[in-house]
């Protein structure tokens, strides 16, 4: 299986992939007898191989409906709430779609989740660049005026780039509400999907879900 970096979700420590997703996808593995390994893989190929290469599996991904038809899916693993965060003491107030269309740039990492979700919006206000860590980067500079990001992933991002969460701020307008899913390519027997989707709705319902995600999220 092969894995994305974005922490909390997933990260590497060593030669091993640590983090919520990971911790998901390893319970249940153990439910359904699966012993594959879990591959640290930069996004594109990653994706490029889901899509095309037999017998593929990517964790963890935002099912998005251009995305739908590409792969088979299990999950959801991981859901949370998408905002528009600002410099902390801007005078900018979100509160709804049309204030965070008519700011004059908004960054996103080119062909993610919230470059396809805005731009589907209808979003003219976008400065595309190569990764989310030059997103929050550009904000912490005063080069854009907000970034799209999820309230519970937000401060793992943005540490992960080498900043402080505590200079960026959340605005009020909810977005939209993101969910990440178990990728696996289309020739991946439905019977192994059912397997996995059953694997998990069984750790949620037993408890060993919220307990991933309290120690993943306890601060």
């Amino acid at each position: 299986m092969q894995a994305i970096v974005y922490p909390p979700l997933v990260y590497a420590n060593g030669d091993r992939l640590w983090g919520v997703v990971p911790e998901v996808v390893r319970e249940i593995q153990h439910l359904a007898g699966d012993d594959s390994e879990l591959e640290e893989v930069p996004w594109l190929r990653a994706f490029e191989r889901a899509k095309t290469e037999p017998m593929h599996a990517l964790f963890a991904i935002v099912r998005i409906p251009e995305r739908e038809p590409l792969f088979k899916w299990v999950g959801p693993v991981f859901e949370e709430g998408d905002y528009f965060f600002k410099r902390k003491g801007s005078p900018l107030e979100i509160k709804t779609l049309e204030d965070a269309m008519a700011v004059e740039r908004i960054a996103a990492r080119k062909d993610g989740y919230t470059h396809k979700a805005m731009a589907a919006r209808g979003f003219t206000n976008l400065d595309i660049g190569p990764s989310y860590d030059s997103s929050y980067l550009k904000l912490h500079q005063g080069r854009v005026d907000l970034v799209l990001m999820g309230e519970r992933t937000y401060r793992y991002m943005v540490s992960h780039a080498g900043l402080d969460p505590d200079d960026f701020e959340r605005t009020e307008y909810l977005f939209n509400e993101s969910s990440a899913w178990l990728a696996f390519s289309l020739d991946v027997p439905d019977e192994m999907v059912a397997q996995w989707q059953q694997a998990l709705d069984t750790i949620k319902a037993n408890g060993v879900y919220d307990a991933i995600m309290e120690r993943n999220f306890a601060h």
